[in-house]
């Protein structure tokens, strides 16, 4: 079995990797990427027909590779799934949506965010599903790219502060970038910490079983 795995940023290629291999579940990942998605959508604000134009070109390739199905590992672009999907005949897959239906558990969703236009996507798909849901949300616009130069250090810190700051405000907290998978376990959190990269996988794989046994 395929899977095609649409990039945006390269930061977001271990983490979701990873969560397959920890799966142990034999799939071949394809890899589409185009790294100038994100400083479109970061000076547009929002998802213009030239963006969708362009991210659709992932998709085709991933299409003409014959993939299985398609998941997407940055959540800016999540909701060009709805206008993407009638187009293919193969599932294609939110980067968020299995670890938000986890989030949707709780009453009170707390929501980090290093991409300006996340939380837009994440907020949409949350109230979509629970109207009623509390969601508080916490982004530092542009911190993504300081990982992406090297500085780690800077970005893990800032992530730290945010998930402090929603301390006593929320039920649970969803890190909605893959590129902070990794800070989970830098923090003592009083409420369930959730990432996305290995609730995606699971997902991911769970569809596919209902394709073929595999």
């Amino acid at each position: 079995m395929k899977i095609g795995l649409i990039h945006a940023t390269t930061t977001a290629v271990n983490p979701i990797v990873k969560a397959f291999q920890e799966e142990s579940t034999p799939v071949e990942l394809l890899h589409f990427m185009d790294t100038g998605l994100l400083p479109m959508i970061e000076e547009s604000g929002s998802l213009t027909p030239e963006i969708i134009r362009r991210f659709s070109l992932l998709v085709n390739l991933a299409v003409q590779s014959s993939v299985d199905c398609i998941q997407l590992s940055c959540s800016a672009f999540n909701n060009v799934t709805k206008i993407l999907q009638p187009l293919y005949p193969m599932k294609l897959f939110r980067s968020d949506e299995a670890v938000l239906d986890e989030a949707l558990a709780y009453e009170r969703i707390g929501l980090i965010s290093t991409v300006k236009e996340t939380p837009i996507a994440l907020m949409s798909y949350l109230k979509e599903k629970n109207p009623k849901v509390s969601v508080e949300s916490l982004v530092e616009p542009g911190l993504i790219h300081f990982l992406m130069k090297g500085n780690k250090e800077l970005h893990d810190r800032r992530v730290r502060e945010m998930v402090h700051q929603l301390k006593g405000k929320v039920d649970v907290i969803v890190l909605s970038q893959y590129s902070m998978e990794h800070i989970a376990a830098q923090v003592q959190s009083t409420v369930p910490l959730l990432t996305a990269p290995r609730a995606s996988a699971k997902r991911c794989l769970s569809y596919l079983r209902t394709l073929t046994s595999i």
